[in-house]
């Protein structure tokens, strides 16, 4: 004997938020309704076959099925990179090596003439200057560090980096315009 539709409309009913909790609870991450979505799935499916199904457990038939679609989620499933993880020893990040998405020519163009026009500015700088910069606006690290580093006073690089942040804003000023 088989299942006719109207057994299968009543179980479908009766049985689909346990299903689609069971599903959710096999796929953790995945979204709020992937669950029901499978669920669903696999209930059309045995909607659109013959009107009398030639199952004799339709529970166990249910469950099977939603565990294979379960596994063929987790199989086609991609790994997920983040745009700020490191992508080498190196501590760059896909941010750093893509593109930002959508630039205009004209902006990439405004872009590399700023990076241009700073690198001649930072090179017109005496090298203290130049290496309170790098260090702090570039490279990110604190005035302590670099004061023990460097055997100097912290106030001295304090003035040091606000002399030399003047004279970028004077080589930079063309640009503002």
């Amino acid at each position: 004997m088989g299942i006719t539709r109207n057994e299968l409309s009543a179980h479908f009913a009766s049985e689909w938020k346990r299903l689609s909790g069971w599903v959710r609870s096999r796929l953790s991450d995945a979204p709020d309704r992937e669950g029901e979505d499978l669920v669903h799935e696999v209930y059309a499916t045995l909607f659109e076959s013959d009107t009398e199904l030639p199952i004799d457990n339709l529970s166990a038939y249910v469950y099977t099925a939603l565990r294979r679609k379960v596994i063929d989620r987790l199989r086609r499933r991609k790994p997920v990179v983040s745009m700020d993880s490191p992508l080498g020893d190196d501590g760059m990040t896909l941010a750093d090596v893509l593109p930002a998405p959508f630039e205009h020519p004209l902006d990439a163009r405004e872009r590399d003439e700023l990076h241009a026009a700073l690198h001649r500015a930072l090179a017109e700088l005496d090298a203290p200057s130049r290496e309170i910069i790098v260090a702090t606006e570039f490279e990110g690290r604190p005035f302590r560090e670099l004061a023990e580093e460097w055997d100097t006073p912290l106030g001295t690089l304090l003035s040091r980096k606000s002399r030399a942040l003047r004279r970028l804003a004077v080589s930079l000023a063309d640009l503002r315009n």
